[in-house]
């Protein structure tokens, strides 16, 4: 439980709010007590949201239905009001871990606990689909565990069957991993979607993963459809029940009622496995400590106005004594923005925040960053409306994973650092996001892409770009509204296999080309001339490289020019190196970052960065520049000291920055790529890179 913030209200509807459960997009859970003394979440809608009509009804009618919830199960609707500026719903509270964290902390849970899960997750969902309802998100983090069983909350998403009127099809929701591939289509769905997810639930709590893997939301979905679930390790007596619940046609799986029978009676003795009473009890134990919630309007000065901490004091005088720079610890050096006006002055007192930017001084894309970022921190500083004052620290990660994980480490422990943005690699920065987690240290990633980032959604993190999850995206919005090919060739070099497949599968399966498709692989010990022919036959067809290359780019660049191939061609930005630059003459690239002095929306970051560093800003300054200003956007909303709610701040609402809209998927927390992808599109010429267009331009006039 996180606590309140000042901009937070103290009442809701008689009920005084204790602290906060959560925040996302669609708006806040608190902690609160009701007007008779009992502790519920209560779940507050943002406003913006309940602007539509439409909204309302659904809040209503949906608040109506799960309130004739009678399961002993589900948690009960104590109230709800529909008509308030902010509508909000509170349900009874389950002081417990969920079923997610106890499986992360304890491990798989033995067969006669599970049966004991299944049988109770059967009943509440009976009990669901009884009131007409469908709940569209049954997940371990909406399974709480208490010490008489487990309950099945969250019925926000939940939609009444048959209220055509109020519902919107074609939209996915609910959690990829446990969302059924009627859901994954954004088909309608009903209860037999439901219990496919309890069949997921059953099978991530018998063997500690879940049954269609993890990475990309594309990824798990396209398995979800198309693939058979990983059962290694349920136990033998189950796998026929769970393999019936998995089925990927809806007729084809049992119904909650029949569950019930084959997981027969649920017996509350010794229904947790070994060492998960304890962690219930302490959880309930920490709530009947907690006092009567006070009032959280201030009689005496706001947090903002508040004056620094001791450690935190200590430091800044040091850091004034020392003047620019100070020593901060092997690795680690402080950065001021060099303008007075960044000193606090007169009566006015500043919450001040440390902004970490690791990476490794030896890379050029970090050099930007940081000049960048410090040009972000001093224009911040120099601000005279400022609520708080931003200090920049780099820190070295050695460009290694191992050097990644010992600088997050340090950081973490450090109570003075409020974000850490993260300008590493695909090979370090994955490396940082346990020990931000474990901190709760909200971590921003600018450049980093790899799927092993496609986990942000349980960690701190948050991607501020495109990724391989959308694949190359201004190069496919090149293709679909400039190229118009009838069809287009994805070429699948398989000697970066894993890489690729995301690519292969958007374009296949998720059917984002507007064109015809086909595949070619070429193996990782072959060369592209066969497949290179094979392409020109059709010399006017498109080819889409999926690799990430530059040398096995360039070969292939090659063998198209030699084969006589005249259609357009596409890639990501990991080709781009010098022995693709070489040979891809013509070829349009897709990246993550902008040119920001070819860039029409960036021209006076680009005065401003020139005048202060003296030359033309680099790949990915632009970009190191908006993560400072989007941390310091929810800085501001969160005060001193405030990190640990830091990246709920940033996932409420979109923020627009000079290179991109930051908006974030409240249910999965990724960026949202939209309409415009978020992306860049640049074309090989002369030997280089030049940029075209954002990827919402592309194919437009001038």
């Amino acid at each position: 439980m996180e606590r309140l913030l000042p901009t937070d209200p103290s009442l809701i509807g008689g009920h005084r709010l204790a602290g906060r459960l959560g925040a996302g997009g669609m708006g806040v859970v608190y902690l609160a007590r009701s007007p008779h003394g009992a502790w519920c979440a209560l779940k507050v809608i943002r406003a913006e949201y309940a602007d539509d009509p439409g909204f309302r009804a659904r809040f209503r009618r949906e608040a109506e239905l799960a309130s004739r919830l009678t399961s002993r199960w589900t948690v009960p609707v104590v109230a709800a009001d529909a008509d308030a500026r902010s509508p909000w719903l509170a349900t009874a509270y389950v002081p417990g871990p969920s079923l997610a964290e106890a499986v992360a902390l304890r491990g798989p849970w033995p067969e006669a606990q599970l049966r004991g899960l299944g049988a109770v997750l059967a009943e509440a969902l009976d009990g669901v689909h009884a009131a007409g309802l469908v709940h569209r998100d049954v997940k371990p983090a909406n399974v709480l565990l208490a010490a008489d069983g487990p309950r099945l909350i969250d019925f926000g998403i939940a939609r009444a069957v048959g209220a055509t009127a109020l519902t919107t099809d074609g939209s996915v929701v609910g959690s990829p991993g446990y969302l059924s591939p009627e859901q994954a289509r954004g088909h309608t769905v009903g209860p037999p979607s439901d219990v496919f997810s309890l069949g997921c639930v059953l099978a991530y709590t018998a063997t500690g993963r879940p049954p269609f893997g993890t990475g990309g939301a594309a990824a798990v979905l396209y398995r979800t459809v198309g693939e058979e679930p990983d059962l290694d390790g349920i136990p033998d007596s189950l796998d026929r029940t769970v393999r019936r619940c998995l089925a990927k046609e809806p007729e084809h799986r049992p119904s909650a009622r029949e569950l019930l029978d084959t997981f027969g009676e649920f017996a509350v003795a010794e229904w947790l496995p070994e060492g998960l009473p304890a962690l219930v009890a302490a959880r309930a134990a920490r709530v009947l400590d907690l006092p009567v919630p006070d009032p959280t309007m201030l009689a005496g000065p706001s947090p903002v106005d508040a004056p620094p901490s001791p450690t935190r004091r200590r430091l800044l005088v040091a850091g004034a004594a020392l003047g620019v720079t100070a020593v901060a610890g092997a690795g680690a050096w402080w950065e001021w923005g060099r303008s007075a006006a960044s000193a606090n002055t007169g009566s006015v007192r500043r919450s001040r925040h440390v902004v970490a930017l690791l990476g490794s001084p030896d890379d050029p894309s970090f050099t930007e960053h940081r000049r960048g970022a410090l040009l972000a921190v001093e224009q911040h500083n120099q601000d005279a409306k400022r609520t708080q004052d931003l200090i920049l620290r780099t820190t070295d990660d050695a460009g290694t994973a191992k050097g990644s994980a010992a600088a997050a480490t340090r950081l973490a422990a450090d109570p003075d650092v409020s974000v850490v943005i993260a300008a590493g690699t695909n090979a370090t920065v994955p490396a940082a996001l346990a020990p931000c987690t474990k901190a709760r240290l909200t971590l921003l990633i600018t450049r980093a892409d790899t799927e092993a980032l496609d986990v942000v959604n349980t960690t701190s993190a948050l991607v501020l770009r495109n990724t391989q999850i959308v694949g190359p995206f201004a190069a496919v919005i090149y293709l679909n509204r400039v190229a118009k090919p009838a069809r287009t060739v994805i070429l699948h070099d398989l000697a970066t296999e894993a890489q690729s497949l995301v690519t292969v599968r958007l374009t296949t399966v998720n059917g984002v080309l507007d064109s015809g498709t086909t595949v070619e692989e070429v193996a990782a010990d072959e060369d592209f001339t066969a497949a290179a022919d094979r392409i020109a036959a059709r010399p006017r067809d498109a080819v889409l490289f999926a690799g990430v290359s530059p040398d096995r780019a360039a070969a292939c660049a090659r063998a198209l020019r030699d084969a006589g191939h005249r259609g357009a061609r596409g890639a990501s930005e990991h080709v781009l190196g010098a022995p693709f630059l070489a040979a891809g003459e013509d070829w349009r690239i897709a990246t993550g970052y902008t040119d920001a002095n070819a860039d029409t929306r960036t021209k006076a970051f680009a005065a401003a960065f020139r005048a202060r560093h003296g030359h033309a800003p680099g790949p990915w300054a632009a970009e190191a520049y908006d993560a400072v200003r989007f941390a310091a956007h929810g800085l501001a909303s969160v005060g001193d000291d405030g990190r640990a709610a830091l990246r709920s701040e940033l996932l409420r609402r979109p923020w627009q920055g000079i290179t991109r809209l930051m908006s974030f998927d409240a249910s999965t927390q990724f960026f949202q790529a939209g309409e415009d992808g978020g992306g860049f599109l640049f074309r090989v010429t002369g030997g280089a890179a030049r940029f075209v267009a954002r990827s919402a331009d592309i194919g437009k006039k001038a």
